[in-house]
């Protein structure tokens, strides 16, 4: 079905994994979506770390390998694996399912990154990224993609050039507003209609408000939004996402901050699928 891309151009932290994970929740309890979510970066389990307590595991890891074990390093699973599979031209749309791990059963899987700290190795793995994105689109309703910064600009661009919609992330900071004018004036690619901005970790009580933001760059459409809320930052950091959104989906903003934040998400998720139907069907 579609790919969906989250990138940005910022060298410092912007919330990205987070704001896309959490969306990926949205779209997989409001809309009954099959999501699989795919993370891209290197030497970084934030993703995981959402879902999945790894904690305790590391720990045991670490007690086995004192005591004179050795750790595991088999990636015959995940993304590594999938790799395999696609270099030895044996990939189909059912095998990206078989490498993910399940979240939500039929609604949610994620691919994690790679567990490759290899720099070389890790960039001639990216060179298979949009590749499994899109035949994974073949299984799933939508392939959200968290595009890592260093993933090399071949692939990069790649990536996004297989998307239906692709949401640019920015902060509330006006050397992150200029980076984005920027990059609408070196490339005809940011001036596309599938392009969709999004404001991570945001504060309303910032001078860059989502509408002054869309003023300054002269865009019609105000850009999405995800708040910054200190609990779910925290319940991403414990792999309690899935139970913070369980316990958060049922407020409204007039319930307190957790309300307020869910709604945001949910708002924007719902404009984003518009975006890729949009795209999808042609009516734009």
């Amino acid at each position: 079905m579609s790919v969906v891309t989250f990138t940005n151009n910022n060298m410092n932290e912007t919330g990205q994994t987070l704001a896309t994970c959490v969306i990926a929740c949205s779209l997989a309890f409001e809309h009954n979506f099959r999501i699989l979510l795919m993370s891209t970066d290197f030497n970084n389990n934030t993703m995981e770390n959402c879902f999945f307590n790894n904690f305790k595991k590391q720990r045991t890891a670490n007690i086995f390998q004192s005591l004179g074990g050795r750790p595991s390093s088999d990636i015959s699973n995940g993304i590594e694996g999938l790799i395999r599979m696609f270099a030895s031209n044996r990939a189909s749309r059912e095998v990206v399912k078989s490498f993910a791990r399940p979240v939500l059963t039929d609604r949610l899987d994620i691919l994690p990154a790679p567990k490759t700290k290899d720099i070389k190795e890790y960039e001639n793995l990216a060179v298979y990224f949009s590749q499994i994105a899109d035949i994974a689109k073949e299984d799933y309703d939508i392939v959200l993609v968290d595009l890592s910064k260093k993933v090399p600009k071949e692939s990069r661009e790649k990536m996004m050039s297989i998307s239906s919609a692709v949401v640019v992330g920015l902060t509330q900071q006006m050397s992150s507003i200029q980076k984005f004018m920027d990059m609408k004036a070196e490339s005809d690619f940011y001036n596309k209609n599938n392009i969709l901005l999004c404001i991570d970790k945001y504060n309303q009580n910032s001078k860059y408000t989502d509408r002054n933001v869309g003023r300054f760059l002269n865009e019609k459409v105000t850009p999405l939004t995800v708040p910054y809320n200190i609990l779910f930052s925290d319940s991403c950091s414990e792999g309690q996402i899935i139970d913070y959104v369980l316990g958060v989906r049922q407020l409204t903003f007039i319930e307190g901050k957790d309300g307020a934040f869910y709604e945001a998400v949910k708002k924007t998720a719902e404009k984003i699928d518009y975006k890729r139907k949009e795209i999808e069907y042609g009516q734009v």
